[in-house]
């Protein structure tokens, strides 16, 4: 007991510094967060009933600094604070990935760039009213951009489109498959040739651009993006953006309605590999034996068969115990028959999928359900686009923005990758902003860390130094 409380006290005042220790005073104690020290007051009181002394939650005092304690409400200068836990986070993981690539690529603009991808993950705002944001975060301290509306526009006109697209080739490892889809997009913009009405899987007739993207399945991260008229919809489309891309193995990951016997003919004529989902009532579909085996996806058991004329067969439980449920409920309301049940239950909770790729079941299976992080991707393009339409006066304009808008997903989907499903990334940065640098006259102090926020440093291994102005 003696010996462990000596390592203790000695382990103490090794990482306490003496001109922190100073400030530990009878029922005062200091605790070492990153570069910073924070003093802290033990507190209990006597309860009766008991008859014991409880412990209280400490009271913070305020940061150490080497003129004394200084409080929350002490602290003084231009701003109170600026956002600095999620900025902290964000330009660590960009310092490991885009940043060196960019610095490359763009040795000039690099900083605006980087500030707006950063800011996108923050908060998608119109670009408007990004200088807003930028200004109550840590960003607007270690940088000299304005992020203005016009800084803003001028460097989506200014960037060459050769360097943006072998930024995004870099971020392609050699050997990795890599998906691609597309999506259509449509917007009312007069300015922007690209849009152009096209076909689309939901028969609307309006403007439209389409969107192609590559998508790593070995480390779940968007890699490439294209735009093209919205007339173009073609396999030659696709082949041209692996050969732009330079990519070495690509899977097509289609839905339903891009299955035809014309669609699979030309894809293998452009030797593209591809997966693509059947109806349940195609004639390709073999008769279905017994089941091989049984792997796990989400929580959840799924059934597969051998593969049998390119098309792997899948069953999951638990939507089959679904589908069987609803169409039950339908017969009972007189709105199906107990023949139409006969003829379906076969396909409850099936999904079939056609593929040219001679792989283990689950990773078709995988690489085909990675198709969501794709368009989770795509609702961000299509959900931000309208909302900017008036600053892309031009086709180049367009594509420098989707270009920034994969560098932003970019980020965004290293951090899904680390997190366990407890918070989505907004979620993520929203309690790392109450991690707060406070600037002085002379000096900067970061604030107190809440639990969750210490919690979340520690798991996602942020180095809270990294920034600081001291």
């Amino acid at each position: 007991m003696y010996l462990y409380a000596w390592y203790v006290y000695v382990y103490y005042m090794d990482t306490i510094p003496a001109w922190a220790l100073k400030y530990k005073t009878r029922g005062v104690y200091i605790r070492n967060v990153g570069n910073n020290y924070y003093a802290y007051r033990t507190r209990s009181k006597w309860v009766k009933e008991e008859k014991r002394t409880k412990t209280l939650p400490p009271e913070y005092l305020g940061v150490v600094t080497r003129n004394g304690i200084v409080r929350k409400d002490q602290v003084m200068g231009i701003r109170s604070d600026f956002e600095y836990g999620n900025i902290a986070l964000l330009y660590g993981i960009a310092e490991r990935t885009i940043l060196p690539v960019l610095k490359e690529a763009y040795p000039y603009l690099y900083g605006r760039i980087i500030n707006y991808v950063i800011l996108r993950n923050i908060q998608p705002l119109p670009m408007k009213s990004i200088r807003y944001l930028y200004e109550k975060t840590y960003l607007s301290r270690i940088s000299d951009e304005s992020m203005s509306p016009a800084s803003i526009s001028g460097m989506l006109s200014s960037l060459p489109e050769d360097r943006s697209i072998s930024v995004m080739r870099k971020l392609t490892e050699k050997g990795e498959y890599v998906l691609m889809d597309s999506t259509a997009i449509f917007s009312r913009s007069e300015n922007i040739s690209f849009l152009e009405p096209g076909h689309n899987s939901k028969e609307m007739h309006l403007p439209q651009i389409n969107v192609m993207m590559l998508f790593s399945a070995t480390r779940t991260m968007p890699t490439f993006v294209r735009i093209l008229p919205g007339s173009i919809r073609d396999v030659s489309a696709m082949a041209n953006t692996i050969d732009m891309a330079g990519v070495e193995k690509c899977v097509i990951v289609a839905d339903k309605g891009f299955f035809s016997a014309d669609n699979v003919n030309k894809l293998r004529k452009k030797h593209l590999s591809y997966i693509i989902p059947l109806r349940r009532n195609s004639s390709l579909i073999p008769e279905p034996d017994h089941f091989m085996g049984v792997f796990m996806y989400d929580g959840k058991p799924v059934k597969y068969w051998k593969r049998e004329n390119d098309v792997y067969i899948y069953e999951d439980p638990v939507l089959r115990s679904e589908e069987e449920k609803d169409y039950l409920i339908r017969i009972s309301d007189n709105r199906r028959s107990r023949k139409q049940f006969d003829e379906n239950e076969i396909n409850f909770g099936k999904l079939y999928l056609l593929s040219d790729l001679n792989e283990e079941p689950e990773r078709i299976y995988r690489m085909y359900k990675q198709r969501e992080y794709v368009e989770y991707a795509f609702n961000v393009y299509k959900n931000d686009l309208d909302a900017d339409r008036s600053y892309l006066r031009d086709d180049h304009m367009l594509f420098t923005y989707m270009f920034l808008n994969l560098l932003s997903l970019y980020l965004h989907f290293q951090i899904l990758n680390i997190i366990d499903g407890k918070y989505s990334v907004r979620d993520i940065l929203l309690i790392l902003s109450r991690i707060k640098m406070y600037r002085m006259e002379k000096s900067e102090i970061m604030s107190e860390i809440p639990k969750k926020s210490r919690e979340l440093v520690e798991t996602l291994g942020v180095d809270l130094g990294m920034l600081c102005k001291n």
